[in-house]
């Protein structure tokens, strides 16, 4: 008996492309959730009066199905981006610049994501043993468990510092130079932008206005001012994203404190990138001066430092008075400690040998250049 002829390759499958998960398509939206899942364990973290942080994040974890995640994609290439992609969300969420609770959810998001990845399904998926992470990001988490010492954030510690020990006994984290140096890859999320097509009609007249505004060539200073409003905005934006308010310990027998509402630089400044910072400014004098203090006679490193500083004054100035003219102060909330005046002491004290502006000028605001001399 003859068999009838039929095809030998299977039906085609619809598989998403790597690129799918470093668009905006998915970025955005994956952002959206990692934000919702950390705030609400922030929320609920601050109503238990017994908390038990990793229990608490598991049943967040669980309710808000994040089990499930792991079923998304299936094909190895594209579920290796999927994977690269969610682990590096989570741990942007990690960086100094956030509040440690949020540090601390992140960084439970991420272990957990990555302890329960599938390993025994048939046929097995992809798995991802390693994530990229910069040195200066991976000091800055080691450093975490420091940072919980209030009594909120105490309970934290020691989970923290077991999920740290656990990612770490598992090599999970490739090492990658500074983060200055980019070398994480892709460079930023998301790498590509999504445009749609088809827009509504609104949508279609903001495009074509902005087209039309859009000029060759170098932008006039209306396009600069308008930049200038949308960056301060920004700005302003993201200082009420980033401030926080927390209950002060109350004292023994004293009434019960305010609640303080501060800034995550405040509180937690950045020493990272402070240190690196003081290590780049140092390196920048020692080459335009080798031989300071042991200078005899003004070359051509100080004539340098001389021009930068009378710039910036110079720009300052321009703008106090241009605030002048239309009522407004430029830095004067924090008395000597900021506005133009110290920065006019501070570039006077330029090579002034004893004076901590003595060596950089306007480079030693940091260590206390310009205050306390009269002007």
């Amino acid at each position: 008996m003859s068999l009838a002829p039929t095809h030998t390759t299977p039906r085609g499958q619809v598989v998403l492309q790597p690129t799918y998960f470093t668009c905006s398509l998915f970025v955005d939206l994956a952002r959206e959730d990692i934000d919702h899942l950390v705030r609400v364990y922030a929320e609920r973290y601050a109503r238990s009066p017994l908390p038990q942080p990793f229990v608490l994040f598991k049943d967040i974890w669980n309710n808000q199905g994040w089990t499930w995640l792991h079923f998304k994609v299936f094909d190895a290439r594209s579920r290796d981006a999927f994977l690269k992609v969610t682990m590096q969300l989570f741990s942007e969420r990690l960086a100094e610049s956030e509040y440690p609770l949020t540090r601390a959810a992140a960084l439970f998001g991420l272990y957990t994501f990555f302890a329960t990845q599938p390993t025994t399904s048939a046929p097995p998926l992809h798995a991802l043993t390693h994530l990229p992470m910069t040195i200066d990001m991976y000091q800055s988490l080691l450093k975490l468990p420091d940072v919980l010492e209030t009594d909120f954030m105490r309970p934290l510690r020691p989970h923290v510092i077991y999920v740290l020990s656990a990612l770490q006994k598992a090599q999970f984290f490739h090492i990658l130079p500074p983060s200055n140096l980019y070398p994480l890859y892709p460079r930023e999320l998301p790498r590509e932008k999504f445009v749609s097509d088809t827009t509504d009609g609104y949508e279609q007249v903001a495009y074509a206005t902005t087209s039309a505004t859009k000029k060759k060539g170098r932008p006039s200073k209306h396009d600069k001012v308008k930049k200038s409003k949308d960056a301060v905005v920004a700005l302003d934006k993201w200082l009420d994203k980033t401030a926080y308010t927390y209950q002060p310990p109350r004292a023994t027998s004293a009434e019960a404190p305010q609640p303080v509402t501060t800034h995550i630089l405040l509180s937690h400044p950045p020493s990272t990138t402070r240190n690196n910072y003081r290590a780049k400014k140092s390196e920048l004098l020692e080459k335009l001066e080798p031989d300071y203090p042991y200078v005899t006679t003004e070359g051509l490193g100080r004539a340098a430092l001389e021009r930068a500083n009378l710039g910036v004054v110079s720009r300052l100035q321009k703008i106090d008075e241009e605030a002048a003219v239309k009522g407004m102060e430029i830095g004067g909330e924090g008395g000597e400690r900021t506005g133009l005046r110290r920065v006019e002491r501070a570039a006077d004290e330029l090579g002034k040998f004893g004076l901590l502006g003595g060596r950089g000028g306007l480079l030693g605001l940091l260590e206390g250049a310009g205050i306390g001399q009269s002007s």
